[in-house]
């Protein structure tokens, strides 16, 4: 606060005057209309007024801020005139002082009103400041600025105010002095762009024309810098006038000829000053407004607006046509260049994108503009044009940021794409490429390549572009701009410019490149020789050449208006001096730089780009001295930053190659001369020329195989030549070149260098026929002996492939010499073969015109010599396998490529391939394992390469592939691992397709083809046929003529020797040769044939001349059949329609005879199966009609066999292909044992890879050759040719879609080939053939096996691939077909052994065996192939299984439908001669055929174990056919162990069978065998499988089951028969082992099958002991049914109960051996069968088999202990107990019987009394039914009547029954009807003995002393069928009469039983018929004792009866009867027994 305030404000007024105005200024603070506002400063100027003795105001800044706020703009003008009373008012009461002190409060609400205020303001506003403002004078000029910015907006032109203003400003002016006005007045400008234009105006306006500007500077203000940058920033305003106004300022005060003259200048000023307004003012020119463009251009050509100039005239130049010309190159041009490029130069920080684009675009703009301008523009772009471009990559570069990458390679569009996306770079790109079409066509180029040029050059001597505005460009930064240019420059709107300028432009710059290398550092160096490239990927090759006749002089003269061109001869090329250069083109439109003025010729100098030099691409133009220039840029390169030593300047380069001008010596060297002397970065003695020369020609002479030597310490092995002087001169380490520290630029520049080389090799010249065969001759001739032949830059470049130590550069100059090579050959064929064409044809199209000729870089004489007469190719290969260690990585790509190219280079295949196959073979274990590693980084480096191969890319590391292979399965575990894991890693990633390339180029090799069997078969007859054959073997000349491989080494020698790699070219050429073929209507006569010798000879054929073949239309199948058999090949056997497999077929004589009698042959053979088939049809005679009708009838019998056999025969050789010539099977072998490799040590990996990789040859190259080779053998197949022209066939087909379909079936195709008959070979290729079937067949297996476990998967997927895989390929058709034929074979063989023995004729075999050559082996010689055959099918027949079900109908038929259906197909299959289509092998009638025939002697016993494994295997699997096969099986092995039991028991007598078994040796153990296979056989199907293997999935169907376990029931007997005798042999063998003397002199058997006792005992017993648990039952019925064939021949006659044979017991001997079969067990199972008797299946009268099971068990009873016997007691009681109740046989009950009465006499009494009486009641049973057979005999006596007599009929007494056979007979009779009383019985007589002997001591036994009368009512009902026979006397009744006294005097000893039988017996003896018996019926006596002695009494009865009766009958006769049977009973008594008796007795006879 003011002091004075301070003072104020004690004074109770002022506090009162203040309050009153606060009070007033309230009121603002509540105003919300503008009324409101008038009315509150209203009240505010009364408050003022209400005071005015104060002129210091209170609340002055409020008071300021409420003033200046009613002031606003938006506010009417009302209020505005209000507010300026009251600012009136105050000025008034404030005064002068205070208003200058205060003005700041003020003057910001005045100062801004002028600009917006209304008409009716300004005028009093003006007042105010001309009233209160103006006398303030000095005191304003600290707002003066302000003031003058307030003041301006009132000098608007029209306004009327604008006079009042100037007015004021100039009063302001005046009063605050001139020079301090116009300070404030460009300050003002500059801060406020609003005033510039009245600024402008009034600067103008004041200006006084007739004095000159340094009178009145003082308008420049004091502050020269501030008006130069106002000027500057008005000269850039957007508004015209401002523009203008200050051009005009300009124009005035600053002309160009005065304003750097410090004594005529208007102000001093710097020139930089300058440079800013002109480049300021440049830019008016973006306005196109042409006021604008005339004061600018007036005021650069210095003349006044209206064009009047303004220099004073004794300054003007005559030598210039104007004097603005002149003016201009004087004063204005370089002021204007460099503001120009401090436009270009402008950097915006601070500013935003857009703005900053927008200002990027001005420079090129105002160029353009002034490109209008011709006496401006040209020039000034002239001079500029280094910066435009500068300027233009910096722009770019800042739009793009880091997108902006510059690319040296031939595709730049990802830079322009970039650009593209970029909207403000595209911009820029488009206004440069305005600028740059502005200009002539090549002065861009032509500027780029002078700009080069000068920067090779000393400064002294350098003819700059121009005075340079910027820093002078280096190497590096051109060659980015010029990279730059090249990618955004459109070089397509004007073909010159590809065609012209870039080839001179490249000249340009390689030329200073080779020449002055050292002026540059290398990556200088190799940044410009990248950019050469990049000019040269842009070059293209002209198209108007061709048309052309070569020029008959030099180039075009100068044209006429050039004369003002000056040449600088200094910088002319060498070799140019004749050629004139024409200028710069001119544009039409003015617009371009006109080459005729003289300030742009004088700038241009000579053109080193010119639109008409048309000599660029011919001979000597600037591409061909492009490459010359590069050849001698890599020699220098390599002398100097490799080498360390110069090259000089001796002139290698060969002269064909010189530029046509001749060669400036000076111009050659250049200034390399003044360099020499520098010191080199090699620190080794530098190398001359001569030395250089003498250690490259030793390098590389021919100095062996390099394997001969090693050198172990150097890198590269440079083995020494002896006897060479120079030795001791050249260290090893001096010529194994080291290129020092600067390694990475080297590397870099040399890459580069090598890059450019290859491109420019490439590119063609133009020459003229004379040239181009000079050029030819040149070319092919050898070089001289000189070391001068070979090119500098060649020489260099192979030194640092061999010599140098760094990996990098070896790479970089190997791969350049490699493309070089590869480029120089292909070349060199096509210009040979072109100069050929024309010689041979005379007439050369381009006969006088130019034509375009590629010359090769390097010339094929020099290539020969490198290939033969160095060993350049083995170091290089060397040296790359070196580089493949672990220590340097990093180069293995490269490394692998070129190692790869090399390896299609080289001369030879073996040159890379040995040095790998000698590392892989090396005894050093760790270099074995290296080689692997190294062998595995080519593998896998060379994938993509081969993957796409090319002609020059037809090489494989075929042999160093398969020593890998073949190490699978070295013994060396580390080896083999290793090999392993590149096997797995290399079929993971998709190589197996590489892998089995060569494999399968072995398996498809030319001699493999065959044909099938049917198409020979075609032939009409076998004249036809034989002809085919001799046209097919003269087709074969080409290929068996061929020489065989070499074979380096024996044949035990490694692979690598053996098989030489796949030359797949050869291949090629071989299978393509078209044939000759013969005149039409000629066929090879017998004279074309070679020799005299077999037609079908294979060694005749390959001394054979004759190559003609021919097709002849019969012998070729129709297209339709050949269509379908290469689509499907595997095929063919089912396309036979049935009428072809019925024809007849021709048979051929067997042996094969020569050429000469094989027609007289073939007729007679004819002729004879003619007479057969005719006799059957001749007609009969009439007279012998019934024989006539027989002969007919055996004839059709005969007819029908044959046909039948030999459609038989024609189905098992349907599938068999024949070989066409003799192959090689060491080869095929290999092949397979590779792939056998493979598979055993990673099956998984490779059947995964070979399922996934389809033969598409679309995707790799590797399987067109194979491709094309299976296509043939298909075309082969079918008849067709193999070799010549390919069918055409639809691309990518290939028959066999996936490998691994292919490989199964050139596995198929192998097994199914043999070699025809009349094709003479060797037996060793026929063993060949057969070890190839062999080795095809295991492949098989392992393929299947693992395909077994890719099925177990279950992928629905995997099981649809391999069940198309198995029906595509027919797998199991063709191998039971092969199966099938095999056995075939071996039983012809047999058949042929026992022929030989019976000296019978072999029949003539039919065509098919006829034609094949199945060797002259014995039957054993199948069996290999046979084995491998039934590996094979085990293996499918799992597989099989896994697939699953076969749909072999639709899924929506009724289920009974489906199954009935099935089931008929099934037995269809079961029962076909041939395969059936969609079924299992297990259901084929051909397997089971095989599998029944499979053990039969034919086919030899050594196959035995093969069968009975492939049975016992394929058991689950076998599904409804089980029964079917296994039961015959079975039955086989039965008979041939009984047929081993035969030979075992009668060995003296040679049996039949053993015909074979003699030739062949059977091993000892094949009993065993049998056993083995019997036992699993019979246990699956026998027995339940509870858990069902867990392994083995493959339940098999229930019902299979049963069928197969009810068949193989019925055959159980055969069975046990069969162990029963093998048990006999061993028992046998036993004895005779246990008798031994101590000499061993026992006899014994001289078999060896039964030696192993213990075994074949303990295998017997495996096989029966598991049957006895579930199968008890019927292995008993079994053993009785046997034991009932084992009869007894004759058995005792006192015997009842036959005894058993000695086999028999065996029988028991068996069973008692079985552990499982316990006594209660058995006795068990014999109830059971007895129970319910099973049908055992024998004979056609099946009997029962209750009888022998009885019979069984009586002998086991037999054989039991008596303890055992008692112990069983319970289970013996249930035989009997269950037994008795049935309705057996009569036997049956006499066993029972028997049995009983074994047990009860040989053991003690039963303690147990329950046992007791089951016994009794069980004996009880028994008897009565054995009396029931006894009355068997009776009959009733009459109806209802109980009385029994005898039948009368003949009975069979045990005498006469001697046969067991008649018992049999009977009991068979008797099991078919019921044993009743009324029929007449065989048995009674049998039961009435039986009874007899057992009857009596068994009842005693059985019923305790205390029981015995229990006895007696049984006694009785037994007696009741007893007394009948007693009581008759007839003849017939004799035997039975007999019986029954025997029974009654058993039973009449025990007195017991005297109840039962006393009164008939006394009636008996009573009866007057009693001694009508014969006298063998001794029984009576004791019958008679018995009665008689039994009671005491008895006797005496006995007399005293007699006595009466003697009363009674007086007849004579009578009375002797009864003397007779008195003295009978006394006779029947003991001696004296009844002497007591004797009165009686005498008393009776008196």
């Amino acid at each position: 606060m003011d002091p004075e305030e301070q003072e104020l404000l004690n004074d109770y007024r002022y506090r009162n005057y203040s309050s009153v105005i606060e009070k007033a200024l309230r009121n603002f603070e509540s105003s919300s209309e503008w009324a409101d506002l008038i009315s509150s400063l209203g009240k505010l100027n009364k408050a003022l007024q209400s005071n005015l003795r104060y002129s210091l105001l209170p609340r002055r800044l409020v008071i300021s801020k409420r003033l200046a706020q009613c002031l606003h703009p938006a506010l009417p003008s009302g209020v505005h005139l209000k507010a300026l009373e009251t600012y009136e008012i105050i000025f008034k009461i404030v005064g002068t002082k205070w208003l200058a002190k205060d003005l700041f409060l003020y003057s910001c609400g005045l100062f801004p009103l002028l600009a917006h205020a209304a008409m009716s303001v300004r005028p009093v506003l003006l007042g105010l400041y001309e009233k209160y403002f103006l006398p303030l004078q000095k005191l304003l000029l600290p707002s003066l600025q302000a003031f003058i910015i307030g003041l301006l907006p009132g000098l608007e032109e029209g306004s009327e105010i604008y006079d009042r203003t100037d007015a004021l400003l100039l009063k302001l002016s005046l009063v605050v002095g001139r020079e301090v006005f116009y300070a404030a007045l460009w300050g003002s400008v500059l801060a406020s762009p609003s005033i510039r234009l009245p600024a402008s105006l009034f600067v103008v306006g004041h200006i006084s024309r007739g004095s000159p500007g340094r009178e009145q500077k003082y308008m420049l203000g004091t502050d020269y810098q501030l008006t130069v940058k106002s000027l500057c920033a008005s000269l850039l305003d957007s508004n015209v006038l401002v523009q203008r106004n200050n051009l005009e300022i300009v124009l005035f005060f600053f002309p160009f000829y005065t304003c750097l003259d410090s004594s005529e200048r208007a102000i001093p000023l710097l020139r930089s000053d300058m440079v800013r307004v002109l480049s300021a003012a440049t830019q008016t020119l973006l306005r196109r407004d042409m006021s604008l463009n005339r004061r600018l251009y007036a005021w650069l050509l210095g003349s006044d607006i209206k064009g009047n100039t303004v220099v004073p005239e004794s300054e003007i130049s005559n030598s210039y046509e104007d004097q603005s010309s002149y003016f201009f190159e004087k004063y204005s041009k370089d002021l204007l260049v460099e503001g120009l490029a401090e436009i270009l130069h402008q950097k915006f920080p601070d500013a935003d994108v857009e703005e900053r684009h927008h200002t990027y675009l001005k420079p090129f703009r105002i160029l353009l503009s002034l490109l209008d301008k011709p006496e401006i523009g040209p020039q000034v772009v002239g001079n500029l044009f280094l910066e435009v471009i500068r300027a233009f990559y910096s722009y770019c570069r800042d739009a793009l940021g880091s997108d902006l990458k510059l690319s040296y390679t031939q595709s730049g569009n990802s830079l322009i794409s970039t650009i593209k996306e970029n909207r403000n770079a595209s911009e820029i790109v488009k206004t440069v490429n305005l600028l740059v079409t502005s200009l002539s066509t090549d002065f861009l180029w032509d500027y780029m390549a002078r700009c080069f040029e000068d920067c090779f050059r000393p400064a002294k001597q350098s003819h700059a572009v121009g005075r340079s505005v910027g820093p002078p460009p280096t190497v590096s930064e051109l060659c980015t701009l010029l990279v730059f240019l090249l990618d955004v420059i459109p070089l397509e709107l004007y073909s010159e410019v590809q065609t012209q300028y870039l080839p001179q432009v490249l000249g340009c710059l390689v030329q200073p490149l080779a020449k002055e290398m050292e002026a540059l550092s290398l990556p200088e160096l190799t940044h410009a020789l990248k950019t050469c490239f990049k000019v040269l990927s842009k070059v293209q090759m002209p198209p108007s050449y061709l048309d052309t006749e070569p020029a008959s002089g030099s180039l075009s003269p100068v044209k006429g208006e050039n004369s003002e061109v000056i040449l600088d001869t200094n910088a002319v090329l060498p070799g140019d001096e004749g050629a004139s250069f024409p200028p710069l083109k001119s544009e039409d439109s003015g617009i371009g730089l006109s080459a005729s003025s003289p300030e742009l010729s004088e700038h241009l100098r000579v053109p080193r780009v010119s639109p008409d030099k048309d000599d660029v691409w011919k001979k000597g133009g600037s591409m061909q001295r492009t490459f010359l220039c590069l050849q001698e840029l890599i020699a220098n390169f390599a002398h100097k930053n490799i080498f360390g030593a110069q090259l000089t300047a001796s002139g290698e380069e060969t002269k064909s190659a010189e530029p046509a001008g001749p060669r400036e010596e000076a111009g050659m060297r250049g200034p390399a001369g003044s360099d020499s002397g520098r010191k080199n970065s090699w620190e080794a003695k530098p190398l001359g020329g001569p030395q250089l020369r003498q250690m490259l020609s030793d390098l590389f002479t021919v100095r062996g195989s390099p394997f001969k030597t090693k050198s172990l310490e150097t890198p590269s092995p440079l083995p020494s030549s002896p006897g060479r002087k120079e030795e001791e001169e050249w260290a090893v380490d001096q010529v194994v070149i080291d290129p020092g520290s600067s390694r990475e630029g080297c590397r870099e520049a040399f890459a580069a260098a090598c890059h450019l080389l290859l491109d420019c090799a490439t590119f063609p010249v133009y020459l003229s026929q004379e040239e181009t065969e000079r050029l030819c001759d040149a070319l092919f001739q050898l070089p001289g002996a000189g070391d001068a032949s070979f090119p500098s830059w060649l020489k260099s470049m192979m030194t640092i492939c061999c010599c140098v130590t760094d990996c990098y550069l070896q790479d970089v100059a190997i791969s350049t010499l490699l493309e070089v090579i590869n480029h120089s050959q292909s070349l060199a064929l096509v210009i040979e073969d072109k100069m050929k064409r024309y010689k041979s044809s005379g007439h050369n199209p381009f006969f006088s015109k130019l034509q375009m000729v590629t010359v090769p870089p390097i010339a094929p004489g020099i290539l020969k010599v490198i290939a033969e007469k160095t060993d350049f190719y083995q170091r290089v290969a060397r040296v790359l396998w070196n580089q493949l260690n672990k220590e340097t990585r990093e180069h293995h790509i490269t490394c692998v490529e070129l190692f790869y190219r090399l390896h299609c280079l080289a001369p030879t295949a073996n040159i890379c391939e040995d040095i790998i196959c000698h590392a892989l073979l090396d005894p050093d274990k760790g270099t074995r394992l290296e080689a692997l590693f190294r062998f595995s980084v080519i593998w896998h480096l060379t994938r993509e390469i081969q993957g796409s191969r090319v002609t020059s890319h037809n090489r494989s590391f075929d042999r160093s592939l398969f020593v890998v292979l073949d190490s699978l399965a070295c013994t060396d575990g580390a080896i083999g691992a290793t090999a392993q894991g590149w096997l797995v890693r290399a079929l993971s990633l998709g190589d197996v397709a590489r892998i089995l390339e060569p494999v399968l180029l072995l398996l498809l090799q030319p001699k493999t083809q065959r044909t099938s069997i049917h198409c020979l078969k075609q032939e009409n007859s076998t004249e036809d046929w034989r002809h085919w054959f001799n046209r097919k073997r003269t087709s074969f000349r080409a290929a068996w003529g061929a020489a065989e491989p070499q074979e380096g080494g024996g044949e035990e020698s490694a692979p690598l020797s053996q098989f030489t790699t796949v030359d797949r070219e050869a291949i090629w050429a071989e299978v393509e040769k078209e044939p000759e073929v013969y005149p039409p209507g000629r066929e090879p006569s017998e004279e074309d044939l070679p020799c005299c010798a077999d037609p079908l000879d294979g060694t005749a054929c390959d001394t054979a001349d004759n190559s003609e073949r021919t097709e002849s239309a019969d012998t070729s199948p129709t297209d339709s059949e050949r269509t379908s058999s290469f689509s499907s090949p595997s095929r063919e056997p089912q396309e036979l329609s049935s009428g072809e497999l019925c024809c007849t077929p021709l048979p051929a004589a067997a042996p094969p005879k020569p050429a000469a009698s094989l027609k007289s042959t073939v007729r007679c053979s004819l002729a004879r199966v003619d007479s057969d088939k005719t006799q059957a049809s001749e007609s009969p005679s009439s007279d012998e009609e019934a024989a006539a009708e027989l002969q007919a009838l055996s004839a059709a019998r005969l007819l029908k066999q044959q046909r039948e056999r030999r459609e038989t025969v024609e189905a098992l050789f349907k599938h068999i292909l024949l070989y066409l010539q003799p192959y090689d099977s060491r080869r095929v072998l290999y092949a397979f044992s590779v792939l056998e490799a493979v598979l055993k040590t990673n099956p998984r990996e490779f059947i995964e890879a070979v399922s996934r990789t389809s033969m598409d040859t679309s995707s790799t190259a590797h399987l067109n050759l194979i491709s094309n080779l299976l296509a043939r053998h298909q075309e082969a197949l079918v008849g067709q040719s193999f070799y010549g022209k390919l069918q055409t066939q639809s691309p990518n087909v290939c028959p066999h879609s996936l490998l691994i379909e292919l490989l199964t079936y050139l596995c198929l195709s192998f097994l199914r080939s043999y070699y025809p008959c009349y094709l003479k070979v060797s037996h060793r290729d026929v063993l060949g053939n057969r070890d190839v079937q062999v080795k095809s067949v295991e492949v098989l297996i392992r393929m299947m096996t693992q395909l077994v476990s890719v099925a177990k998967s279950a992928e629905g997927k995997n099981v649809e691939f391999i069940h198309s895989l198995l029906q595509r390929c027919s797998v199991q058709e063709f191998v039971l077909l092969s199966l099938s034929a095999s056995m075939y074979t071996s039983q012809k063989r047999y058949g042929l052994a026992v022929a030989e023995r019976g000296r019978a004729q072999r029949e003539d075999g039919l065509f098919e065996e006829n034609l094949i050559n199945l060797g002259q082996g014995q039957i054993w010689s199948e069996h290999p192939l046979q084995i491998e055959l039934l590996k094979l099918l085990q293996v499918l027949i799992v597989l099989e299984h896994h697939l699953g079900q076969v749909h072999e109908e639709a899924e929506h038929q009724a289920d009974l439908s489906r199954e009935w259906r099935q089931t008929l197909n099934f037995q269809q299959a079961i029962s076909a001669p041939q395969y059936v289509q969609p079924h299992r092998l297990t259901s084929q009638g051909l397997l089971v055929s095989a599998v029944v025939r499979g053990l039969q002697p034919a086919y030899g016993y050594g196959m035995h174990p093969a069968w009975v494994s492939l049975v016992t295997h394929s058991l689950p699997y076998f599904g409804k056919s089980l029964g079917w096969t296994v039961t015959p099986f079975l039955v086989q092995i039965c008979k041939n162990l009984d047929e081993l039991v035969k030979q075992y028991e009668s060995e003296s007598v040679k049996l039949s069978f053993s015909i074979t078994s003699k030739r062949e040796n059977i091993s000892p153990d094949y009993p065993l065998t049998l056993l083995e296979g019997l036992t699993t056989i019979s246990h699956f199907c026998l027995l339940e499988q509870p858990n069902q293997n867990k392994k083995t999935t493959a339940v098999s169907d229930p019902t299979n089951l049963k069928n197969a376990k009810n068949a193989i029931l019925e055959e159980l007997p055969r069975i046990v028969n069969t162990m029963a005798l093998l048990w006999n042999v061993l028992r046998k063998e036993e004895t005779q082992k246990r008798p031994m003397d101590l000499l061993g002199t026992t006899k014994g058997s001289s078999s060896v099958y039964f030696k192993t006792t213990k075994t074949i005992r303990q295998k017997i017993l495996d096989f029966l002991n598991p049957l006895t648990a579930h199968l008890g039952v019927q292995l008993t019925a079994a053993v009785a049914a046997v034991w009932s064939r084992k009869k007894v021949k004759r058995h005792s006659k006192t015997k009842m109960v036959p005894a058993a044979s000695a086999s028999q017991l065996t029988l028991v001997d068996l069973i008692c051996a079985l552990s499982t079969l316990q006594t209660d067990t058995v006795l068990h199972l014999v109830k059971e069968v007895v129970k319910r008797p099973p049908q055992v299946r024998g004979d056609e009268k099946s009997p029962l088999v209750d009888v022998p099971v009885l019979q069984f068990c009586y002998a086991f009873i037999q054989r039991l202990p008596a303890t055992a016997l008692q112990a069983n007691f319970p289970s013996l009681l249930g035989v009997l107990k269950e037994s008795v109740q049935l309705n057996l046989a009569p036997p049956g009950y006499f066993l029972l019987l028997s049995m009983l009465n074994d047990f009860v006499t040989r053991t003690p009494n039963l303690e147990n009394k329950k046992d007791q009486k089951d016994l009794q009641e069980v004996t009880q049973k028994i008897l009565e039914a054995v009396g029931n057979i006894a009355g068997s005999s009776l009959e009733q006596t009459s109806w209802l009547s109980r009385n029994l007599e005898v039948k009368a009929q003949p009975q069979i007494s045990l005498e006469e029954s001697d046969d067991e056979e008649d018992l049999h007979a009977g009991a068979a009779a008797a099991a078919s009807a019921m044993v009743s009383a009324s029929a007449p019985s065989v048995y009674s007589v049998q039961a009435l003995s039986l009874l007899a002997e057992v009857l009596a001591s068994l009842l005693d036994m059985v019923y305790r002393s205390d029981e015995k009368e229990k006895a007696v009512p049984l006694i009785s009902r037994l007696l009741y069928y007893v007394f009948p026979y007693l009581r008759n006397h007839s003849a017939y009744n004799a035997p039975s009469f007999r019986a029954g006294a025997q029974l009654l005097s058993s039973l009449s000893g025990y007195a017991y039983t005297k109840r039962a039988w006393k009164k008939e017996v006394l009636e008996l003896f009573l009866d007057p018929a009693f001694f009508q018996m014969d006298t063998s019926c001794v029984h009576w006596k004791s019958i008679i004792d018995h009665l008689l002695t039994h009671e005491k009494t008895m006797f005496k009865d006995l007399m005293s009866m007699q006595s009466s009766s003697l009363k009674l009958f007086s007849s004579f006769e009578q009375k002797a009867m009864l003397l007779k049977r008195q003295a009978f009973a006394v006779l029947s008594g003991e001696l004296d027994q009844y002497h007591l008796y004797l009165p009686l007795i005498q008393e009776f006879c008196c």
